[in-house]
This record gives structure tokens, C-alpha cells and sequence, in this order.
């Protein structure tokens, strides 16, 4: 696949192309190869939608995000269904409108973001496709912020707590070192400038809204990065075989010295 930057395309578009991205290699490692290549990949709709507006105004698009009325029920629900479609937007029911709008804002008025985002150059969620040279898999991703003069990659992750304790175990607990990672390497191949660091602004779903600033280190990411080449290697000799499997023992043993719950004994 030749190299492609393309701006301003669709989230559907995007997932359209067949080239790998940072979920599959996520599902690759922390579930199996079988689940990867052939699990759903379900999300609560009205989860994602909120989700959308949260980045749609965290990116300085609060135009997109249409508000209805108290529920996703009548002719006014449609309506704003329609309208949100007609802009490339989304519609939210009242009380998810207000929670998006001050999620959203409270990640981009961050001190550390403000500072990123109010500059000349920002590629806002740009769509970056190329090559992994070792294996000829063709790999994508579509950062939420770039800064191209200094090569700075910026996600932006709603979730339950946004304290540093809480969000660094969310950090492994959903690979988002290796999503770091994989978006370093595919922006790297492409050409782009792309520093030592990843940022993420974690923002809280609920009041008070909280929102903070966490830097991914070189360390970290480099072991990572190494991981993903591994899977990608996998990967490839999976699509030659045919073959993605569990991985998991013929036979799965439960006893005392694998226990890993308190049965109040």
C-alpha cells in the first residue's frame, strides 16, 4: 500500500479499508487470534455516540453535536437524527448532551491541551495509511490530534476515573500502550515526524467532569512497539495458513494454586 494522508475522512470510510489497525492488534493480544479475526466487535451504540460528541467537541466541532429532547423516542428524536446526519454529526438525547459538552470541554480547555490545540498546524483525526516493510501487511490509524511540527500524537479517552492510578491500570488493562505504539510506528512509516512521547487526556464521563494529561514514555513504548512487530509477524503467517486459533490448552485446570478470587474460606 502506497503511503496516504487523508484529511476529513469519515470514521465509516476509514473502517471500510481493510488495512490493520490498533483494535485488531489489541484483540490479537489480549484475547487471541481468533477473536481478532473472527469475534464481533460490539459497542453500545448510545455509549459510541457519546463518545463521538465527547471528541467532536473536544475538537472544536461542537456545531456537529445536535441536541433532541429527553429521549431517543418521537418525531423530535428523528428529526435531530436527521439533522446531526446532514452535517456528518451525531444527536444525543438532553442529559447526554449536556455530559458530552462538558466532558469534551474539559479536555480541551486542559491546560496542556489548550496550549496544543491553539497552535497554527493541528491535523485533526487524520487518516494514515502505509506499509509494515517486514511483513507487507498493510496498517492504518487515525490519531485524534497530531502536531506535525513537533510530531506530537494526542488521544483523547473518556472513562470512569481519570486519576492517575486508575488510568494507568486502564492503560494495560485495554492495551492502550500498544494502540500508542502501533500509532507511532504507522505514523512513523508514513513519513511523519513523531517525537519520543504519546499523550492521552483522560476525561471523566460524570461530573466533575475531571480531565487529566498523562505522557507515555519512550521505555514503554519501545517494549511495546516491539510486541506489535511480533504480532504483525503472527499476523502474517496466520493469513498465509489460514489458521487463527485460540491459542488457549487442550484441557484448562482450576485448583487452589490457580485460584485467583476469594471465596471467603
Amino acid at each position: 500500500m502506497a503511503d496516504r494522508i487523508l484529511h476529513d475522512q469519515s470514521n465509516a470510510d476509514y473502517h471500510l479499508n481493510p488495512a490493520l489497525g490498533s483494535t485488531y492488534v489489541k484483540d490479537w493480544s489480549l484475547r487471541s487470534p481468533a477473536h481478532a479475526e473472527h469475534g464481533e466487535r460490539t459497542i453500545n451504540p448510545y455509549v459510541a455516540d457519546e463518545g463521538t460528541a465527547a471528541h467532536l467537541i473536544f475538537e472544536g466541532k461542537p456545531e456537529l453535536v445536535v441536541e433532541a429532547g429527553e429521549t431517543r423516542r418521537g418525531a423530535g428524536w428523528e428529526e435531530a437524527k436527521k439533522q446531526a446526519a446532514s452535517v456528518g454529526g451525531v444527536a444525543l438525547p438532553k442529559k447526554a448532551y449536556a455530559s458530552a459538552m462538558a466532558a469534551g470541554n474539559s479536555a480541551r480547555n486542559h491546560p496542556a491541551m489548550a496550549a496544543c490545540l491553539e497552535q497554527s498546524d493541528v491535523w485533526h483525526e487524520p487518516s494514515v495509511f502505509t506499509t509494515h516493510p517486514a511483513t507487507g501487511l498493510a496498517i492504518k490509524c487515525k490519531p485524534d490530534v497530531y502536531l506535525p511540527k513537533s510530531g506530537t500524537l494526542i488521544d483523547l479517552k473518556t472513562t470512569i476515573s481519570a486519576a492517575p492510578d486508575d488510568f494507568t491500570r486502564s492503560c494495560f488493562k485495554y492495551a492502550y500502550h500498544l494502540q500508542a505504539a502501533f500509532y507511532r510506528m504507522v505514523c512513523r512509516q508514513a513519513g511523519l515526524r513523531v517525537n519520543r512521547f504519546f499523550n492521552f487526556i483522560a476525561v471523566e464521563k460524570m461530573p466533575p467532569y475531571a480531565a487529566q494529561h498523562f505522557v507515555m514514555e519512550d521505555d514503554i513504548l519501545s517494549v511495546a512497539e516491539e510486541r506489535i512487530g511480533q504480532i504483525l509477524f503472527d499476523i502474517a503467517h496466520s493469513r498465509e495458513t489460514g489458521e487463527f486459533s485460540t491459542g488457549w490448552p487442550t484441557v484448562s485446570k482450576i485448583n487452589l494454586s490457580t485460584k485467583e478470587y476469594s471465596y471467603g474460606t
